[in-house]
């Protein structure tokens, strides 16, 4: 009769494979057992529940917002009206209470916050940081705010933030990283470029085909506007 391996035939007839599942307060050895009608059944639970113990936790959706002026309070509280998010935390390279570290740190918490985002109004460290969250393996969330209203057909980069009641039209293409303050419109098929920042109230029509508009160089991106959130 086929025996051995931590497993053994009980009284009862069934097969019993023991495993080691865990650890109590003073290190010593806490067992677990499966049991088959035989040896081989037996085996096969216990195989499967070691290696369902052994699996890395679920990382839960935390995110970190890589700055803590008006507009990362503005994107904290967007952030945390789509409720999917378990933690969210800021970094900042100026000193604030609310921040849990420096930005250039970012990569520090990448294990306990997968999903990052920048929230500065400043084009170029907005830039820059996308970038090196995607090159570190983070996480970058389209973050649109439940009052806005934007159309099933419309296409919307990712690291963009729709403020509420913000608009977006049928067709329209928005690029990646671009801000669309609180009650802004981006028209039918109009193309926001990567990195714009639109304004509260303000209506964008302008499309790739159309347009002489310096925002849509792919070389050197600016502001529609000389105005950003901080």
């Amino acid at each position: 009769m086929k025996t051995g391996s931590n497993i053994r035939l009980r009284k009862d007839g069934r097969f019993e494979a023991r495993y080691v599942k865990g650890r109590d307060e003073q290190g010593r050895a806490v067992y677990g057992s499966c049991y088959g009608r035989t040896y081989e059944e037996a085996e096969k639970k216990r195989d499967e529940r070691k290696a369902f113990c052994s699996a890395p936790p679920a990382r839960e959706m935390n995110l970190l917002i890589l700055g803590a002026g008006s507009h990362g309070e503005e994107v904290m509280e967007l952030a945390e009206s789509l409720r999917i998010f378990r933690k969210i935390r800021f970094l900042d390279d100026f000193k604030s209470e609310v921040a849990i570290g420096a930005c250039r740190d970012f990569a520090d918490y990448l294990g306990e916050y997968p999903v990052a985002i920048p929230a500065v109004g400043d084009i170029t460290l907005r830039t820059r940081w996308m970038n090196e969250l995607i090159a570190a393996g983070f996480v970058i969330p389209t973050l649109i705010h439940p009052s806005a209203v934007v159309s099933q057909s419309a296409e919307i980069g990712l690291g963009t933030v729709v403020c509420a009641r913000a608009t977006v039209g049928t067709g329209a293409k928005i690029g990646r990283g671009a801000i669309l303050s609180s009650g802004t419109t981006v028209e039918r098929n109009a193309v926001l470029p990567d990195w714009s920042y639109v304004d509260c109230g303000e209506v964008w029509k302008e499309t790739q085909k159309e347009s002489n508009h310096p925002l849509f160089s792919q070389h050197t991106p600016q502001k529609p506007k000389e105005r950003t959130p901080r």
